[in-house]
């Protein structure tokens, strides 16, 4: 994967415009490292009058320093975030203020609000990773695909773990990046941590088996 921003159009036209656009991102799912790019795509579709980030404080840890965006705490339950996301979504589309939304996630359960305002009459961008579902992509107005670059992802890892000085049991692992770094497995090429750690012996030790393994930055 490259670092490159791509654009496809699902007949609806991206224009630089003069309307009205609310960003909504879903912070659980996209990081907060993606933050410049996300403000420069949804930009070129209009006036940004709305910028906002859901989720739980303590789990996505950046998106609070991201200028000019406003974080929604919406607590630990399933789904919160979603479904604040969504309800503020709609009061927005009934306020009659917003022309454009772009919404921001890489959750295919999002591809029922992109039709629910494409419905209303709004023009719907979607930006979100490839690991983003087609029937997501197909249901907005277009789609801007973010591609992280696996270098920089690698980098936030090495250093989280070197502040981990005893290391950690394997299955602290995936809890503890997405904490600190709201990575998960799902924006990496491997299936699990193990398989990632072993590709790169050179900046890690494994030691022990099982429940017990234990992973050391070197």
């Amino acid at each position: 994967m490259s670092g490159e921003l791509l654009m496809v159009e699902n007949g609806l036209a991206a224009h630089a415009d003069n309307a009205v656009v609310a960003l909504l991102i879903d912070g659980e799912n996209i990081s907060s490292a993606l933050a410049g790019k996300i403000i420069v795509e949804a930009g070129k579709f209009g006036d940004l009058i709305v910028k906002r980030v859901y989720g739980s404080a303590s789990r996505i840890k950046g998106w609070d320093e991201a200028p000019g965006i406003k974080l929604i705490h919406t607590g630990s339950g399933k789904n919160a975030a979603d479904i604040a996301l969504a309800l503020d979504a709609a009061e927005l589309s009934f306020s009659g203020r917003i022309e454009k939304f772009a919404l921001v996630s890489s959750d295919g359960d999002f591809s029922h609000l992109a039709t629910f305002l494409r419905e209303r009459g709004h023009i719907v961008s979607g930006i979100g990773e490839a690991k983003s579902p087609a029937n997501y992509r197909k249901s907005c107005s277009v789609w801007t695909l973010l591609n992280t670059n696996p270098d920089d992802l690698d980098a936030r890892i090495l250093a989280e773990m070197q502040k981990q000085e005893d290391g950690l049991l394997i299955n602290r692992v995936s809890p503890t990046i997405r904490t600190a770094l709201s990575i998960t497995l799902t924006d990496l090429d491997e299936k699990n941590w193990r398989k990632y750690f072993e590709a790169r012996l050179d900046r890690y030790e494994i030691t022990g088996e099982a429940q017990q393994t234990r992973i050391t930055a070197r």
